[in-house]
Protein backbone atom coordinates (compact mmCIF):
# COMPACT_ATOMS: atom_id res chain seq x y z
CA UNK A 1 0.00 0.00 0.00
CA UNK A 2 1.24 3.48 -0.83
CA UNK A 3 0.36 7.03 0.25
CA UNK A 4 -1.86 7.62 -2.79
CA UNK A 5 -4.18 4.86 -1.51
CA UNK A 6 -4.91 6.48 1.86
CA UNK A 7 -4.15 10.21 1.61
CA UNK A 8 -6.90 12.79 1.99
CA UNK A 9 -7.59 14.76 -1.16
CA UNK A 10 -8.48 17.48 -1.98
CA UNK A 11 -6.58 19.18 0.82
CA UNK A 12 -8.09 21.79 3.12
CA UNK A 13 -5.65 24.72 3.02
CA UNK A 14 -5.28 28.27 4.29
CA UNK A 15 -3.49 31.32 2.95
CA UNK A 16 -0.64 33.13 4.73
CA UNK A 17 -3.07 35.93 5.72
CA UNK A 18 -5.59 33.61 7.43
CA UNK A 19 -6.04 34.65 11.06
CA UNK A 20 -5.05 32.33 13.89
CA UNK A 21 -8.67 32.26 15.05
CA UNK A 22 -9.85 31.18 11.59
CA UNK A 23 -7.16 28.47 11.42
CA UNK A 24 -8.15 27.11 14.86
CA UNK A 25 -11.84 27.16 13.99
CA UNK A 26 -11.22 25.41 10.65
CA UNK A 27 -9.16 22.69 12.33
CA UNK A 28 -11.80 22.19 15.04
CA UNK A 29 -14.76 22.21 12.64
CA UNK A 30 -13.12 19.81 10.16
CA UNK A 31 -11.51 17.61 12.87
CA UNK A 32 -8.03 17.96 11.37
CA UNK A 33 -4.68 18.18 13.15
CA UNK A 34 -2.83 20.27 10.59
CA UNK A 35 -3.52 22.58 7.70
CA UNK A 36 -1.10 23.39 4.87
CA UNK A 37 -0.44 27.04 4.09
CA UNK A 38 -0.33 27.82 0.36
CA UNK A 39 0.52 30.96 -1.57
CA UNK A 40 -1.69 32.52 -4.27
CA UNK A 41 -0.35 30.06 -6.83
CA UNK A 42 -1.27 27.07 -4.66
CA UNK A 43 2.38 26.35 -3.79
CA UNK A 44 2.99 24.86 -0.34
CA UNK A 45 4.90 27.29 1.88
CA UNK A 46 4.25 25.85 5.34
CA UNK A 47 1.94 24.01 7.70
CA UNK A 48 0.12 24.94 10.90
CA UNK A 49 -0.50 22.09 13.33
CA UNK A 50 -2.29 21.70 16.64
CA UNK A 51 1.10 21.90 18.34
CA UNK A 52 1.71 25.32 16.75
CA UNK A 53 -1.62 26.57 18.08
CA UNK A 54 -0.96 25.18 21.56
CA UNK A 55 2.60 26.57 21.59
CA UNK A 56 1.18 30.04 21.07
CA UNK A 57 -0.30 29.88 24.56
CA UNK A 58 2.54 28.15 26.37
CA UNK A 59 4.89 30.32 28.45
CA UNK A 60 8.24 31.09 26.87
CA UNK A 61 11.28 29.83 28.76
CA UNK A 62 14.09 32.37 28.60
CA UNK A 63 17.58 30.95 28.09
CA UNK A 64 20.33 31.33 30.68
CA UNK A 65 22.95 33.94 29.89
CA UNK A 66 26.41 34.85 31.06
CA UNK A 67 27.48 38.45 31.21
CA UNK A 68 30.72 39.27 29.43
CA UNK A 69 31.73 42.92 29.38
CA UNK A 70 28.63 44.65 27.95
CA UNK A 71 27.14 41.61 26.29
CA UNK A 72 24.85 38.80 27.32
CA UNK A 73 25.82 35.46 25.81
CA UNK A 74 23.42 32.49 25.90
CA UNK A 75 24.90 29.48 27.70
CA UNK A 76 23.38 27.13 25.15
CA UNK A 77 22.66 28.21 21.59
CA UNK A 78 19.82 25.70 21.20
CA UNK A 79 18.07 27.24 24.26
CA UNK A 80 18.29 30.66 22.60
CA UNK A 81 16.99 29.27 19.29
CA UNK A 82 14.11 27.54 21.08
CA UNK A 83 13.29 30.80 22.92
CA UNK A 84 13.16 32.76 19.63
CA UNK A 85 10.79 30.12 18.22
CA UNK A 86 8.55 30.33 21.31
CA UNK A 87 8.38 34.12 21.05
CA UNK A 88 7.56 33.85 17.32
CA UNK A 89 4.61 31.58 18.15
CA UNK A 90 3.37 33.84 20.94
CA UNK A 91 3.39 36.97 18.76
CA UNK A 92 1.84 35.36 15.64
CA UNK A 93 -1.42 36.83 14.34
CA UNK A 94 -1.79 34.89 11.09
CA UNK A 95 -0.93 31.54 9.53
CA UNK A 96 2.28 32.78 7.91
CA UNK A 97 3.70 33.93 11.24
CA UNK A 98 2.70 30.72 13.06
CA UNK A 99 3.43 28.09 10.42
CA UNK A 100 6.38 25.76 10.18
CA UNK A 101 8.15 26.70 6.96
CA UNK A 102 9.32 24.06 4.48
CA UNK A 103 7.49 21.15 6.13
CA UNK A 104 8.53 17.58 5.53
CA UNK A 105 6.58 16.21 2.58
CA UNK A 106 6.09 12.84 0.92
CA UNK A 107 5.30 11.70 -2.57
CA UNK A 108 2.09 9.82 -3.46
CA UNK A 109 4.28 6.81 -4.23
CA UNK A 110 5.88 6.67 -0.77
CA UNK A 111 5.27 3.49 1.18
CA UNK A 112 3.43 3.35 4.47
CA UNK A 113 6.65 2.21 6.11
CA UNK A 114 8.40 5.38 4.92
CA UNK A 115 5.55 7.52 6.24
CA UNK A 116 5.48 5.65 9.57
CA UNK A 117 9.22 6.23 9.97
CA UNK A 118 8.69 9.99 9.53
CA UNK A 119 5.61 10.18 11.74
CA UNK A 120 7.26 8.67 14.80
CA UNK A 121 9.57 11.69 14.83
CA UNK A 122 8.40 14.72 16.83
CA UNK A 123 6.62 17.37 14.78
CA UNK A 124 5.31 15.11 12.03
CA UNK A 125 1.64 14.48 12.79
CA UNK A 126 0.58 15.28 9.23
CA UNK A 127 2.57 15.24 6.03
CA UNK A 128 1.62 17.15 2.88
CA UNK A 129 1.78 15.02 -0.27
CA UNK A 130 3.50 16.68 -3.23
CA UNK A 131 3.56 15.52 -6.83
CA UNK A 132 5.55 17.65 -9.29
CA UNK A 133 5.70 20.41 -6.64
CA UNK A 134 1.89 20.50 -6.45
CA UNK A 135 -0.03 19.75 -3.25
CA UNK A 136 -2.17 16.72 -4.08
CA UNK A 137 -3.04 15.38 -0.65
CA UNK A 138 -2.20 15.07 3.02
CA UNK A 139 -1.60 12.05 5.20
CA UNK A 140 -2.05 12.06 8.97
CA UNK A 141 -1.39 9.78 11.91
CA UNK A 142 -5.13 9.08 11.94
CA UNK A 143 -4.87 7.79 8.36
CA UNK A 144 -2.11 5.41 9.43
CA UNK A 145 -4.07 4.21 12.47
CA UNK A 146 -7.05 3.51 10.21
CA UNK A 147 -4.85 1.33 7.96
CA UNK A 148 -3.31 -0.46 10.95
CA UNK A 149 -6.78 -1.18 12.29
CA UNK A 150 -7.87 -2.63 8.93
CA UNK A 151 -4.71 -4.76 8.74
CA UNK A 152 -5.31 -6.07 12.26
CA UNK A 153 -8.88 -7.05 11.37
CA UNK A 154 -7.64 -8.93 8.29
CA UNK A 155 -4.74 -10.61 10.09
Amino acid sequence: MIVRDIMSSPVITVTPETSIQAVAQLMRDRHISGVPVVDNGGRLIGIVTEVDLIAQHAPARAPSYISLLWALIPLRLDDYTRYKEQVRHILAVNAEQLMTEDPTTVSPEATLEQVAELMVQPGHSSLPVLENDQLVGIITRTDLVRVIEALEVQG
